[in-house]
Order: structure tokens, then sequence, then C-alpha cells
């Protein structure tokens, strides 16, 4: 089954939304949301049950993840646009 069978763009988008909240307010309650989230990801496409100890976090790795995600893709964006910028400016 594809990731994205069960699951749609704006699925993913949710979560990317509440990874950069997160980061921007550190509330328990974003981070709960996370963590609820990936839950019921894992229930839905029936993946073992999240782990969470003081050794290894799965919602602290998919906070580093999406947040690497959106800020490479800001680095890509940004690129783009002052390559096409230059390009005018010849």
């Amino acid at each position: 089954m594809l990731p994205s069978s069960l699951y749609s763009y704006s699925d993913w988008a949710e979560l990317f939304t509440l990874c950069a909240k997160y980061s921007d307010s550190a509330q328990p309650g974003d981070y709960h949301a996370i963590t609820a989230w990936l839950v019921e990801h894992s229930k839905t496409h029936d993946y073992p049950a999240l782990e969470e100890t003081t050794e290894w976090s799965d919602t602290r790795y998919n906070i580093k993840e999406a947040l690497s995600y959106l800020e490479n893709f800001a680095e890509n964006w940004d690129s783009n646009l002052e390559s096409r910028k230059r390009a005018q400016n010849k």
C-alpha cells in the first residue's frame, strides 16, 4: 500500500503544520497534538505503536525531520528565486 493511499497531502500538511506550530511555541499541547496525529497514523496503517522513552521518541524524531524538510524546502525555494532574479538582471 502506498503511503499516500489513506492519507492525503492535506493530512501530511497538517502534521507539518503541527510541527511548525510546536517549533514556534514549544507548548506541551502542541507536542501532544503531534503525538496524537502519529498515533492515529500508526493505528490507521496497522503500524507498531510509537516508541516514546527517555532514550528515543518517535514524536521528537518526526518534529526534527519535518522541520528539516521545511527548512530545506525554504532554502531551495529562495535559491530558485534568487537565480531567477540574477537571470533577469543580466
